[in-house]
């Protein structure tokens, strides 16, 4: 009996040694039913509704969690995503023998995007039909898509349902007049915009965007440098990535065009050479 005893608990010291010394990964990759990729949504482990490992996609849907333990258990992407239904696989069995892989496809979320649309649209009337009044300029901004991947399921003609794709062209020549807005006020759209959005996945609406706002950018390096001085360091270099992905301030070697500022801005300069260093890496 003792004998038997010994080899149970050896078999499970075994089991146990075996995985610790293992980093087996559920990895994969969480994109639209459209095929954009879906950055920064949550993908989680869970063992009878309990969350027990989590991590969020990357700039381009990618996504690696540390398999905790042996078992069967539901694998969920897409938790408390805005514009997209959640999804489950349930029952998914880990194994000390191997990594596994998931894709996801999530659905949007039809209701939240018409809502989403519908006040957006309604926004620009009111800016429209009050021109004068900054109040309307300002609400219309702030609704305007915070990134990539909502300037593309307002406006992209992939989007089937009941979006903005037929106002697109005139949504983005209005936002690129002259004289639309104040510089600052650009600089700080563009930086927000840049904290969710990565223009190696990007489409055409958001490649649009990026380009008009490079040429109000060119033409505003010290205003840019003067507002990126007081942000934090994560958002500053999150908005250069952004400037970097887009292939506008140069690739293998970055655009000397802001040289010039970096004795006023030393501090901001150099984040900007740091980003690149990084960007390159990525490539």
């Amino acid at each position: 009996m003792k004998a038997y005893f010994s080899i149970l608990v050896f078999s499970i010291y075994f089991v146990v040694s075996s995985f610790k010394g293992k980093t087996l990964e559920l990895t994969g990759k969480v994109t639209s039913e459209h095929g954009f990729v879906i950055p920064k949504t949550y993908v989680q482990i869970l063992e009878k509704g309990e969350i027990i490992a989590q991590t969020k996609t990357d700039n381009f849907g990618k996504y690696k969690i540390l398999i905790p333990k042996v078992g069967k258990f539901t694998i969920r992407a897409g938790y408390k995503n805005k514009f997209f239904h959640s999804k489950k696989i349930e029952n998914c069995e880990f194994t000390l023998k191997k990594n596994i892989e998931k894709n996801f496809v999530l659905i949007i979320d039809k209701q939240v995007l018409h809502e989403e649309c519908s006040r957006l649209r309604e926004s620009y009337r009111h800016m429209i039909h009050n021109s004068k009044n900054l109040g309307y300029r300002r609400s219309f901004l702030n609704r305007f898509p915070k990134s990539g991947l909502e300037m593309e399921l307002f406006f992209s003609s992939e989007v089937l349902d009941l979006n903005l794709k037929k106002e697109a062209k005139k949504y983005l020549n209005t936002i690129f007049e002259r004289n639309f807005t104040g510089r600052t006020t650009y600089i700080i759209l563009f930086v927000k915009f840049a904290q969710k959005t990565d223009m190696r996945t990007a489409k055409k609406n958001t490649r649009t965007f990026y380009n008009g706002a490079v040429e109000i950018i060119n033409k505003n390096k010290e205003v840019l440098f003067n507002e990126l001085q007081n942000l934090d360091e994560k958002y500053v270099l999150n908005f250069f990535l952004w400037m970097f992905s887009g292939g506008s301030y140069g690739k293998q070697k970055m655009d000397t065009s802001f040289d010039y500022l970096e004795p006023k801005y030393p501090e901001t300069y150099n984040l900007m050479v740091y980003a690149h260093e990084n960007y390159l890496k990525t490539l």
